[in-house]
């Protein structure tokens, strides 16, 4: 009787380890997950509608596409830093070099010479629930998933570029446009951003 008891003992155990855990914690980093989100971003992953909702799984709270972006160029030498965790939420710094702002009739301003770089903050937060585009594009719906970290700050306007992201930016908004000062300013624009281009 008493080796019955430690058999059915043992096997309840067996199926409680068995069963599927909860995870505690995120798979992927809190830095990880912020540098996923800029290789997509500094190439230019957010410039079409269709880009901008596939990256709405990077945001808690998504918004649709603004009408008129601003487009931040940066060199290619940005830097991740390692996060400064706050409860369970983590901030993620972004160090950037500036190498100008285009408008959205693509004129372009030169980079505040005063700063060599520039910080973009990231405020996360695990979550296993975010908010999904209908395919209509402005409908949102919450949908529950994986437990990975989020961005809890909303998307705003400012889309950050590299160098060479910007100049293929800019060449196609240009090559599509019938506007002749959008043209030009296109044309003075690549011709500074170029400078920057190795």
């Amino acid at each position: 009787m008493k080796y019955l008891l430690t058999f059915i003992v043992f096997l309840a155990f067996g199926a409680i380890a068995a069963r599927p855990q909860t995870p505690t914690a995120p798979a992927k980093s809190a830095k990880a997950m912020v540098e996923e989100y800029w290789k997509m971003e500094t190439g230019g992953g957010r410039l079409t509608p269709e880009g901008w909702y596939k990256a709405a799984t990077f945001y808690v709270h998504p918004i649709p596409p603004p009408r008129n972006k601003v487009i931040f160029v940066i060199h290619d030498d940005f830097s991740v830093w390692d996060p400064f965790m706050k409860g369970n939420t983590a901030e993620v710094m972004v160090g950037v070099g500036s190498a100008g702002q285009i408008d959205s009739s693509l004129h372009y301003t030169p980079p505040d010479t005063r700063f060599a770089k520039e910080g973009v903050m990231y405020n996360l937060v695990p979550t296993d629930k975010h908010w999904e585009f209908e395919p209509d594009g402005r409908t949102l719906k919450e949908v529950t998933g994986p437990l990975e970290w989020r961005c809890k700050d909303t998307p705003g306007a400012a889309i950050y570029l590299t160098v060479e992201s910007a100049i293929r930016y800019v060449k196609k908004v240009r090559d599509k446009s019938s506007d002749p000062t959008i043209k030009k300013n296109a044309d003075k624009t690549l011709a500074i951003l170029k400078r920057y281009h190795h």
